[in-house]
C-alpha cells in the first residue's frame, strides 16, 4: 500500500507514536460543507465526521467513516468501508467509525503518544488566526464559556485514557504547510490566474454611479466561471473613506467620481487560496495626492517584492519597505507589516522568524492610510518563493495606472 505523501513525512515526525485528526463536522442547514485544511491535506477526504489514525510505528493510515451522511454531501465524497476506499484514498483501511473505541484502546495498550490538533478548525473561509480569536471570545463570554471542538476531543482523550501521554500535533502539521510541493503550487498558480481575470472585470465594470457589490459580483462571476470552489474570504470593496476599515465587507456605498476603491478578494480553487488587493481611481483618475500615494505603495510592492528569495526573513521585508516609504516621506502612514504566509487558509501558518526557503508562499502587502484625508490605498500580491527567488502569480492584473484605465475603458460584464 503507497501511503499518502503527507502521511508519510508525518510518519517520520511522530516515530513511534500516533496522530489522530478530526474532520470537520457537518455545518448547520444550507451551508455548504468544506473539509478542515488539515484533515484533507492527510487525507484529500471530503466525508463530513470522518476521523484519521496515523501511526508511526506500524506505518499504518486508518480511515473512519460514519455510518451515515447527509444527503447534502455530493455523491463523490461518500465513502463506505472496505478495501475499495481504502485503495482510492491510499489508506492502509477504511474502517466504520463505530470502530473508533477499538482501534484508541489498541495503540493505548501499546504505550504509544497520542499527537492531537490543538488549533481551531480552518473550514470555509476560516485562517488560524480569525479562529483562535473566535474560540478565545466565545470562552472568554460569561453568559457563553463554551470550549472549542478541539479542545473538548482533548479532555475526552485525558479522560478515557489517563495514562497516554499527550502530545501538540499543531506545530509539526504547520511546519509541514508551510513549504509547499510542486502540486501545491500548480494549484496556488492557477488559483492567481482566476483570481487576476476576476480583478480585470471588476476593473472593466467601475464607473461612478454604481455600488461596491457590484464590483463584487464581476469578479464572483468569473471566479466562478473559470473554475473556482468558492472565495478565499469575505469580498472586501471599499470606496472612499470605507477603505478605513481594513476588512470592511457591508460593499453597499454608491462609488463616486474622486474617491479610489479597494478590492482585497481571492478566489479559492482545491483548498488552496490567494491573496489580492488592487486599488484604482472610480472615475479613472487620481487626484495629485492619491497619485503620490498610489506611486509609493507601487514602488514598495516592487522592491519587496523583487527582494523576495530564499535566505530572506520577513523582517528583512519590513526594513525594505520602511526605506521606501521614508523616501517618499509616508514613513508616518505605514503599518509595520508587509504581509503573512498563503496557502490553504488566505492567513495560512508558518513561522514569521525563519528565512525563507523554496516552496514558501508569502504575500506582499504594502498600505498608505491617511486618516485625516480618510484615504486608504493598499495593493497586495501572492508571491513564490522559487529556488532561483520568486513568482509572482497574481500579477495577471495590472497595478500600472495606464493599463488599469485602459481596462476601464473595455466593455464590461455588465454592458456586453
Amino acid at each position: 500500500m503507497i501511503l499518502p505523501p503527507a502521511a508519510l513525512r508525518l510518519m517520520q515526525q511522530i516515530g513511534d507514536d500516533v496522530a489522530i485528526l478530526q474532520g470537520a463536522e457537518l455545518p448547520e442547514p444550507y451551508i455548504k460543507f468544506r473539509q478542515d485544511n488539515n484533515f484533507y491535506y492527510f487525507s484529500g477526504v471530503e466525508l463530513p465526521g470522518a476521523v484519521l489514525i496515523i501511526n508511526g510505528k506500524t506505518k499504518t493510515s486508518t480511515l473512519l467513516v460514519p455510518a451515515t451522511t447527509s444527503a447534502e454531501i455530493k455523491e463523490e465524497a461518500l465513502i463506505k468501508p472496505g478495501e475499495d476506499a481504502a485503495s482510492q484514498y491510499k489508506m492502509t483501511a477504511v474502517l466504520p467509525k463505530s470502530l473508533m473505541t477499538t482501534q484508541l484502546t489498541q495503540v493505548a495498550a501499546k504505550g504509544q503518544a497520542f499527537y492531537l490538533v490543538t488549533s481551531p478548525e480552518e473550514a470555509a473561509e476560516m485562517s488560524r488566526d480569525k479562529g483562535i480569536g473566535q474560540r478565545n471570545a466565545r470562552m472568554a463570554d460569561p453568559w457563553d464559556g463554551r470550549i472549542s471542538k478541539e479542545l473538548n476531543f482533548i479532555g475526552k482523550v485525558k479522560e478515557r485514557y489517563p495514562l497516554t501521554p499527550i502530545k501538540d500535533l499543531t506545530p509539526l502539521i504547520d511546519n509541514m504547510r508551510w513549504v509547499k510541493d510542486g502540486k501545491e503550487i500548480a494549484v496556488i498558480r492557477e488559483c492567481g490566474k482566476i483570481g487576476a481575470h476576476g480583478f480585470d472585470e471588476a476593473m472593466r465594470v467601475t464607473r461612478p454611479g454604481i455600488y461596491e457589490y457590484q464590483i463584487a459580483a464581476a469578479a464572483d462571476f468569473v471566479f466562478a466561471n473559470e473554475g473556482a470552489q468558492g472565495p478565499s474570504y469575505f469580498p472586501i470593496v471599499a470606496s472612499g473613506a470605507q477603505g478605513l476599515s481594513w476588512h470592511y465587507n457591508a460593499n453597499n456605498h454608491l462609488m463616486k467620481a474622486g474617491d479610489v476603491v479597494l478590492m482585497d478578494y481571492a478566489p479559492e480553487l482545491n483548498y488552496y487560496s490567494t491573496d489580492i488587493t488592487r486599488t484604482w481611481p472610480v472615475d479613472g483618475k487620481f487626484t495629485d495626492v492619491q497619485l503620490k500615494y498610489y506611486n509609493c505603495i507601487k514602488e514598495v510592492s516592487e522592491t519587496v517584492i523583487a527582494a523576495v528569495k530564499p535566505g530572506v526573513t520577513i523582517q528583512d521585508l519590513v526594513d525594505i519597505a520602511a526605506k521606501v516609504y521614508a523616501k517618499h516621506g509616508f514613513e508616518k502612514l505605514h503599518p509595520n507589516g508587509i504581509g503573512h504566509f498563503v496557502g490553504m487558509a488566505v492567513h495560512d501558518v508558518g513561522p514569521r522568524d525563519k528565512p525563507f526557503v523554496p516552496g514558501v508562499v508569502f504575500n506582499v502587502e504594502p498600505i498608505i492610510e491617511d486618516k485625516d484625508l480618510k484615504v486608504h490605498l493598499r495593493l497586495e500580491d501572492t508571491i513564490i518563493v522559487t529556488p532561483e527567488g520568486h513568482e509572482n502569480v497574481t500579477s495577471g492584473t495590472p497595478t500600472n495606472i495606464d493599463a488599469i484605465t485602459t481596462l476601464m475603458k473595455q466593455k464590461g460584464i455588465y454592458e456586453k
